[in-house]
């Protein structure tokens, strides 16, 4: 994994933009990662009935809000992606900083090239980190990705503008609580076809 933080460092800042379209994605995150803790005020492990005075522990609604946020952007980035409509609100509602930024660049270049993106993209994330332990509000994200059947086409023509099919591939997401409570995609990086 250490050889391929450069690529995903260089995918974020959005060297690759016309790559975007084609994959779902992820990025990396440092610092101190951790599971769900799970403790009530009774006892030190969660219990089903804990769960029902007390709702669920705080990383459980954690993994289940970043994975719908993280499962949201590429929903709404395939949808502006039929038309690569870059100035879309949808684009916004679930990614911000350097994903939305890639994303937004990705969009425009295939509009200035007369492309647009058909189909969507399959995905099967898991948050495989969660920070803080106590009270998380960022999450990473893991995916396989599958571009299979979301490829890019000439505007004009209708004709399959990539050379290469989509496939699946290995991504990470960081995924962020904002100050406003929702959740959303911050960086993001793409492995190659084939990765996982």
């Amino acid at each position: 994994m250490n050889g391929t933080n450069a690529s995903r460092r260089a995918l974020c800042s959005g060297t690759s933009a016309a790559l975007l379209l084609l994959v779902v994605a992820g990025c990396t995150d440092s610092g101190d990662h951790g599971g769900a803790s799970g403790s009530s005020g009774r006892s030190s492990a969660w219990t089903p009935s804990a769960a029902s005075s007390n709702g669920p522990p705080p990383a459980d609604i954690a993994r289940r809000r970043a994975t719908a946020a993280y499962l949201g952007m590429w929903q709404d980035v395939a949808a502006a992606a039929r038309t690569s409509d870059w100035k879309s609100p949808l684009l916004a509602r679930h990614a911000t900083g350097d994903a939305l930024g890639t994303i937004t660049r990705g969009m425009y270049a295939d509009h200035r090239n007369g492309l647009v993106t058909r189909g969507a993209p399959r995905n099967d994330p898991t948050v495989s980190r969660l920070t803080p332990r106590a009270a998380p509000v960022v999450a990473l994200v893991s995916d396989c990705g599958d571009s299979t059947h979301w490829l890019k086409y000439r505007k004009t023509t209708g004709k399959l503008a990539d050379s290469t099919p989509g496939g699946r591939r290995a991504i990470t997401a960081e995924v962020k609580k904002q100050d406003d409570g929702a959740w959303k995609v911050t960086r993001f990086a793409v492995e190659r076809v084939g990765s996982c």
